[in-house]
């Protein structure tokens, strides 16, 4: 028997409070494990600007730029190489961090037809994160010109320690917010599904159209608490007659 909205949105509305027991549950759960099992992660980002080689005669400034724009992916390169990973993590010990961590940590994006290169780190202080971006840039620009006899590359947008940004995994708020929609979801796909594979004839019209009989009678449900009491105290379920007379 094929089943309509209607059908569906009045058995939602009679599992009503298992939806909403499923949810708040999950909600409480989720909340409580972000509170205390799941460490906030902080991004801090800074630019470096790559200038062109030279000033050159106008007609060509397209050569030029284009060959600036070929060395970013070297300097992209040289940025985690070990020699730049070793001097940053030599004159700041503070970090505690070798330099294959340092490398793990740092992130390195450039755009097409772009001067600029964005590092990004990621930690559990913002702080941390930031002089991590300062020291990497600087040690990079300082060690540039030994390295490939050019010194074209500005610091164009540092890192601020001083910021103090949400966390980049997101609050518990979101957290909450996405294991509400996820319940819900999961809830609703559940009850549906068992109503799906659920064969009880539960109505008269679910009778007559798997019988092909029309029905004559019903008989309700009769609960206890539909009984006087003093039928009830005589009365049990499941256990000799259903219905008294005196």
């Amino acid at each position: 028997m094929e089943r309509t909205i209607l059908d569906y949105i009045n058995l939602i509305k009679k599992k009503l409070w298992l939806i909403m027991v499923f949810v708040l549950i999950s909600c409480a759960t989720t909340y409580y494990v972000s509170k205390n099992f799941v460490v906030p992660v902080y991004s801090a980002s800074g630019q470096l600007l790559v200038n062109n080689i030279a000033n050159v005669p106008e007609s060509n400034n397209l050569n030029n730029l284009n060959f600036s724009l070929n060395l970013i992916e070297s300097y992209k390169d040289i940025l985690k190489s070990p020699t730049i990973m070793k001097s940053v993590t030599a004159a700041h010990p503070e970090f505690n961090l070798t330099g294959g961590q340092l490398a793990g940590m740092l992130q390195i994006k450039s755009s097409e037809k772009s001067q600029v290169i964005n590092l990004i780190v990621q930690d559990e202080s913002y702080t941390k994160a930031a002089e991590i971006i300062n020291a990497v840039s600087q040690t990079f620009i300082r060690s540039l010109p030994s390295l490939m006899k050019v010194d074209n590359v500005t610091l164009l947008t540092p890192a601020d320690p001083t910021a103090t940004p949400g966390p980049a995994n997101s609050g518990f708020m979101m957290n909450i917010i996405i294991s509400f929609v996820v319940s819900l979801m999961a809830a609703l796909g559940i009850i549906l599904l068992m109503e799906t594979l659920n064969g009880t004839l539960r109505s008269e019209k679910e009778a007559e159209f798997d019988l092909g009989l029309p029905v004559i009678a019903t008989i309700a449900t009769i609960r206890k608490r539909d009984l006087g009491k003093s039928a009830a105290s005589k009365a049990r379920v499941g256990e000799g007659a259903y219905v008294t007379a005196e």
